[in-house]
């Protein structure tokens, strides 16, 4: 395992552990120390061992590989793809994924901070998110998200809204337009995708249950 102040591949030092998942990955918050400014910047990590699920892999090697090709403002941009070699505590491996941190706070925090959402502020949030489904979307092949919800959602310090954790994302099949990996989150995931049928449309889906559970308070 890892520990605050732990420098990894000589260059991010961990700050704070910010998730972790039985599927063994963890999330933290580092300091590139490789950087003029020190730059803080989010690190994820995958645990390589015997348990690990093969489909927990193709997820997150896809999203390496995805982010790569990604160019938006709104995107946490892709940084660093490396692989930790064998933590002596535990004798495992991790593969590790670095991206721009954003400041500010998820929409799931702000709601469980009892924030409210006026109308024309949640017409705005709308257009944002739309404005980086669009560029998602018309990608060839498009890039779907796969788990639009509060929690994936940032607002900034400077009140933008960002797109983040592309754990879920897919390229959709340009021959069939259909993906098979099923992933999502309930009651902001629609019925294909859980059969494994997602599409630019199910994005969609996951935005309209983000902005009623904005409007309403109540999750769906």
């Amino acid at each position: 395992m890892f520990n605050s102040g732990q420098i990894l591949q000589e260059r991010y030092q961990l700050q704070k552990q910010l998730g972790h998942t039985m599927a063994g990955r963890q999330t933290w918050l580092a300091e590139d120390l490789d950087n003029a400014n020190h730059e803080l910047v989010i690190l994820k990590l995958l645990v390589f061992s015997n348990e690990l699920n093969w489909d927990d892999v193709k997820l997150f090697e896809r999203e390496a590989q995805v982010l790569q090709n990604l160019n938006h403002e709104r995107i946490p941009r892709y940084r660093d793809y490396f692989l930790v070699d064998q933590q002596p505590a535990s004798g495992l491996s991790w593969w590790g994924l670095v991206q721009d941190y954003i400041p500010g706070s998820t929409l799931q925090e702000l709601l469980a901070k009892g924030t409210k959402f006026s109308e024309q502020e949640l017409k705005q949030i709308a257009k944002e998110i739309l404005q980086i489904l669009i560029y998602l979307h018309q990608l060839n092949p498009a890039v779907l998200h796969r788990d639009i919800k509060p929690s994936n959602l940032i607002q900034g310090e400077d009140k933008q809204i960002y797109l983040v954790d592309f754990g879920a994302v897919q390229d959709r099949m340009a021959v069939t337009g259909l993906t098979f990996t099923v992933v999502g989150t309930v009651g902001y995931t629609p019925m294909e995708q859980f059969w494994g049928r997602a599409v630019p449309a199910s994005d969609l889906y996951g935005l309209g249950a983000t902005l009623i559970h904005l409007l309403t308070g109540v999750a769906p």
